[in-house]
C-alpha cells in the first residue's frame, strides 16, 4: 500500500522533530494495533527510543482505499495504552496484511 502523510501528520513531524521513516518504523514493526472505537482510525503502538528515551508511540492512521493515510503521531503517556485498552476507546484488532 502506498502511504499518504496528512497535513496534520507533517506538522506535528516538524513539531516534534520526528525523524523520516520513523512513522514507517512503527507501522511495520507495531507492538499491537487497535481500532479507535470512536473514530474508526487505526493505532500502532511500539515501544521504541524517541528523544534518548524508550516510550510507547501511537500512530494513528486511516486506510483508504489502497493508501495508508498516516495522520497523527506522538508519545503516550505512563498507563496511557492501559487505561484506553480498558475502557475500550482502543480495540485490539489485525491490520490489513498489506501493511
Amino acid at each position: 500500500m502506498k502511504i499518504r502523510f496528512s497535513q496534520h501528520f507533517a506538522e506535528r513531524q516538524r513539531l516534534r522533530d520526528i525523524p523520516d521513516g520513523f512513522a514507517e518504523t512503527i507501522l511495520r514493526d507495531a507492538d499491537g494495533h487497535y481500532r479507535n472505537g470512536i473514530t474508526g482510525w487505526s493505532i500502532a503502538v511500539k515501544r521504541i527510543e524517541f528523544q534518548a528515551k524508550e516510550r510507547d508511540m501511537a500512530l494513528t492512521y486511516a486506510v483508504e482505499g489502497d493508501e495508508i493515510v498516516l495522520i497523527t503521531l506522538h508519545p503516550l503517556k505512563e498507563g496511557q495504552k492501559k487505561r484506553r485498552i480498558e475502557s475500550e476507546r482502543w480495540i485490539p484488532y489485525e491490520p490489513p496484511s498489506l501493511l
